[in-house]
């Protein structure tokens, strides 16, 4: 039985290895990891109360991409097509004195304005009463 094992371990081991060096070089480039950092504006036609993120995102191909990015108090999961931005995540309220987990969503637009910096404009819904929804100014840094 020890054998079968090793033997089916084995061979998909080098199926993977075979099928995976198939054209790496497009797949290296088409598929890069950047991290980014962040500054956001929440809530941003009421003041300018800065807040940082960092993140990562891969890039899928030349117009899609996905990634996550995380603060003190929310993390996010993000995809994007072209100029479109969607998030789904979680944030951190404090409500009557105790601190609770709530969902958040979001979706706006993205902005390339140098190879390496975008902005951003997203609709921020959390998913509780006590918190209005919101809009999101993002200028980030792409590594």
């Amino acid at each position: 039985m020890k054998i079968y094992i090793k033997a089916v371990i084995l061979i998909s081991f080098f199926v993977n290895i075979i099928f995976s060096q198939s054209d790496s070089t497009n797949v290296i480039e088409e598929r890069s990891i950047t991290p980014t950092v962040a500054i956001r504006y929440d809530n941003f036609l009421q003041g300018l109360t800065p807040s940082s993120t960092i993140g990562i995102l891969l890039r899928l191909d030349d117009e899609r991409y996905t990634g996550f990015d995380t603060t003190a108090d929310e993390v996010r999961i993000i995809a994007g097509w072209k100029w479109t931005v969607l998030g789904i995540g979680t944030k951190k309220i404090d409500v009557d004195g105790e601190e609770q987990t709530v969902g958040q969503y979001t979706f706006g637009a993205k902005y390339r304005v140098m190879d390496n910096m975008y902005t951003s404009t997203e609709y921020v819904r959390v998913d509780h009463d006590s918190v209005d929804d919101f809009i999101r100014l993002t200028v980030a840094i792409e590594f």
